[in-house]
């Protein structure tokens, strides 16, 4: 099979997105007959017609939506060849991809940042064998946020190589079998309702008496099936009453605004309280919900036979990032 040109496969993603060659060429800013020599020397390196071409349009046959979607991994990976390849020529740093529920991210990622900073470089193992070398390497963060169904789909799909997730069960968590997890420390969380309720009853147990909450108004997550709005609805349940969620939002400072305006009730972690003088901050026994702040990471592939000093550096990178994340919070457990 001859070399493929990665040109060809730009063409072919640009006609499946366009829907014509006339539309990749202005997508591209390349002219027609540039398209059209790049796909016909793409399909004559694969020996399969790639596209049906009729006077409406181009559009991929069946190989040729496989070619597109293969099309879009390969030059996933070659822009982040160029990223890295950047990256190490202006600073000889070897990027880790971290992503962070928010709450958590904003609270770790800068400290770890500074961390990193402080850390010294170090060699690859060749450099360390051969002694003569000068290059130093160091870890680069390449940060992500979003809600926790979505990080965790980059982790399995490798568009991740570490994420701060968080449970509200250690012993029960959803993370899949094919991600590790490591307990990183325990926040508390603290029940925050509007001053004008009034005092909440607590119980011998520490667990405040929800039933005078029953006509109130609860801010829940955005994410479906979010840990703590999981542990709320249990608690009011068995309480006997179904939460009534009249918002949804995953910024702590706008939830603890709305509830120093009385319009909503909120379970809320340490990290996120508000000092408003307005809200009731009422907290909850460790012993009964919490929220675990877990290290998670895909699991290691076993059987690398091959010396790869490429995956050896982003190892030792990876390794640096884990590190550093245990000692940054290490002042929360």
């Amino acid at each position: 099979m001859e070399p493929l040109d990665t040109r060809g496969l730009t063409a072919l993603r640009a006609v499946a997105e366009a829907g014509s060659v006339a539309g990749a060429a202005a997508k591209l800013q390349w002219s027609q007959p540039t398209v059209n020599h790049h796909l016909r020397s793409l399909e004559r390196a694969l020996g399969a017609t790639l596209l049906d071409r009729t006077p409406r349009g181009s559009h991929p046959t069946t190989v040729g939506s496989l070619v597109v979607s293969r099309a879009g991994e390969i030059l996933g990976l070659c822009d982040r060849l160029g990223a890295e390849v950047a990256l190490w020529r202006e600073s000889q740093a070897v990027p880790v991809r971290i992503g962070a529920v928010p709450t958590v991210g904003a609270r770790v990622i800068p400290r770890l940042h500074d961390q990193l900073q402080h850390r010294p470089r170090w060699l690859t193992r060749d450099e360390a064998v051969a002694g003569e070398r000068t290059e130093m390497l160091t870890a680069a963060l390449d940060v992500t946020m979003d809600e926790h169904a979505k990080l965790v789909s980059r982790l399995e799909s490798g568009h991740l190589d570490l994420a701060l997730l968080v449970s509200t069960d250690i012993d029960r968590t959803w993370i899949p079998t094919t991600l590790s997890s490591a307990h990183l420390y325990s926040e508390r969380l603290f029940l925050c309702v509007p001053k004008s309720i009034g005092p909440i009853a607590v119980d011998d147990h520490g667990l405040p008496d929800l039933t005078v909450l029953v006509s109130q108004t609860w801010a829940f997550s955005i994410d479906p099936g979010d840990a703590i709005d999981e542990v709320v609805r249990s608690f009011c349940l068995a309480a006997g009453f179904e939460p009534r969620v009249g918002m949804r939002m995953d910024d702590y400072a706008a939830i603890n605004r709305m509830i120093s305006a009385g319009l909503a009730v909120a379970m809320i972690p340490e990290s996120s309280l508000s000092a408003d003088p307005d809200i009731e901050v009422i907290p909850m026994p460790l012993s009964a919900c919490r929220r675990d702040v877990l290290l998670v990471s895909r699991s290691k592939q076993k059987g690398r036979t091959r010396h790869d000093p490429i995956a050896d550096a982003h190892d030792s990178a990876i390794a640096e990032v884990v590190a550093d994340v245990r000692t940054v919070t290490r002042r929360w457990r």
